[in-house]
């Protein structure tokens, strides 16, 4: 029997309902394993995309099998209802004794209080999922996630139970211990030079960072993990997935903390980058990376790294001191070019659609009223549809280019609304979501260059009749 839990069984258990209401299902929005509680909205594929279709105005009702496979954050939830009575759109929930939905003022904060109740259970989900992985840590097994480098995991009947195990082969383990040896038995100024010694002597081994790779407890039999925040280790050494002995472990780490560029992290920093793809290397020209809460260039590693953070709110401070100053001066200006360029043409594109739509509908009519007057001609169900499919893929082809041009439509105006009608101040710009906050700097912002002085040059856009603008700053540390 399929878990009540399971996709398919959700997905069954909707289209049964709507069949019960004798309703027809046009389509299945299906998110897949993405998570309901750690994304945002617009970040999950599939309920942005009925958000737009919402906007829209293609979708009368929804069916959905509970309430926290839109949201298990009340905050989400909520935001995602008030879409839907904006458009007057219904939502429908068919799972075991999931009440439907709410109406009026108290309506409002009953639906809240439901999503606040998926948030806590959610958070608990979580909790238990934590603790788990922490116990699992603690005994020195693997707590979950991709196997690190060298090591696989396998799966082990153990009582009757299917266990995964982190395992790592013989021959693996000789790997790491030459690495080890290699470090301890040299002296290199930098890691830089370490690394590409290590890569011309084992071209195999040339994605190893030996500033992440050395000090992992793991190849010395030790099971660590971070878990909001805090640093969790193993009561003892677990020989299967030992590599290497403490002794050569500490030569190592001793030999590389003296090199000259080497830093640790004693922690991992989670931070959502907001500027990934329009932030480069003045020096190489290279786009720079991120990892644990710095920018980094590949290629200069050693000078040039920054903290995320730091340089994500210089550069919103920037964006948002330009947008000022700009629309100030140029308000009338630019959202008459905007709307020309971005709405302008959708609208008439849209009309177009509905006349074509209007058209191909009439002549779908016309031939249906052709069939009926000739019974002779088209005896059977076979013989009418082959007739009439022309013209029905025609109407739906029609259907198919207004709705796209309806949700582009849609899409422009929203963007035109965060950009310019509303000129958000810093405060409210870090308030939006990730996702949001992204959008917002890449509308504007074209290319951002950083030295390893970090001095920072930002290369603004030109969608709306500005001259090439180019603004610098440093970044102070």
């Amino acid at each position: 029997m399929k878990q009540k839990t399971s996709i398919p069984y959700q997905i069954n258990t909707c289209k049964d309902y709507a069949e019960k209401q004798d309703w027809m299902v046009h389509e299945v929005f299906n998110e897949g394993e993405k998570s309901a509680r750690s994304s945002e909205l617009e970040e999950r594929k599939e309920i942005s995309r009925l958000m737009k279709e919402v906007k829209s105005g293609f979708i009368e009702r929804i069916i959905v099998f509970k309430r926290d496979r839109i949201s298990r954050r009340a905050d989400q939830y909520m935001e995602f209802v008030e879409l839907l009575r904006a458009h007057k759109v219904s939502m429908h929930f068919a799972g075991d004794n999931e009440p439907q939905m709410f109406d009026g003022v108290v309506g409002d904060f009953i639906e809240l209080l439901f999503g606040a109740i998926s948030e806590h259970e959610g958070n608990n989900i979580t909790q238990r999922l934590i603790q788990s992985r922490i116990a699992k840590v603690r005994e020195g097994e693997w707590g979950g996630g991709r196997p690190p480098k060298f090591y696989h995991i396998k799966e082990i009947n153990t009582d009757g139970e299917i266990e995964k195990k982190l395992m790592i082969t013989n021959e693996n383990k000789e790997k790491i211990k030459e690495i080890y040896e290699f470090v301890a038995n040299s002296d290199f100024k930098t890691v830089k030079e370490a690394n590409v010694s290590l890569k011309g002597k084992r071209p195999s081994l040339k994605n190893i960072d030996l500033v992440e790779f050395i000090p992992k407890e793991l190849h010395k039999g030790w099971m660590t993990a971070t878990y909001e925040g805090i640093s969790i280790r193993s009561k003892a050494v677990n020989p299967r997935i030992k590599a290497v002995e403490e002794k050569l472990w500490n030569a190592a780490n001793e030999k590389l903390i003296k090199m000259e560029d080497s830093f640790f992290e004693k922690e991992v920093i989670t931070v959502n980058p907001k500027l990934e793809k329009v932030l480069f290397c003045s020096c190489c020209k290279n786009q720079l990376s991120s990892k644990q809460g710095y920018y980094f260039c590949p290629n200069h590693k050693s000078g040039l790294r920054i903290s995320v953070e730091l340089l994500d709110n210089q550069i919103i401070k920037a964006v948002h001191s330009r947008i000022s100053s700009h629309v100030a001066k140029n308000k009338a200006e630019i959202v008459a070019y905007v709307t020309k360029e971005l709405i302008t043409p959708l609208e008439i594109a849209c009309l177009e659609n509905e006349k074509a739509i209007e058209n191909a509908q009439g002549m779908l009519q016309k031939m249906t009223s052709v069939c009926i007057a000739n019974p002779s001609k088209y005896k059977t169900g076979e013989e009418k549809k082959k007739f009439l499919k022309p013209y029905v893929d025609g109407y739906k082809e029609c259907f198919q280019n207004l709705k796209l041009t309806k949700i582009k439509l849609e899409e422009n105006r929203e963007r035109i609304f965060l950009s310019l009608n509303k000129m958000l101040p810093v405060p409210t710009i870090q308030s939006l979501s990730n996702y949001k906050q992204k959008e917002l700097l890449r509308f504007y912002i074209e290319r951002i260059e950083v030295d390893t002085d970090l001095h920072v040059k930002i290369i603004y856009r030109t969608d709306m009749r500005m001259n090439r603008e180019e603004s610098n700053c440093r970044i102070r540390k």
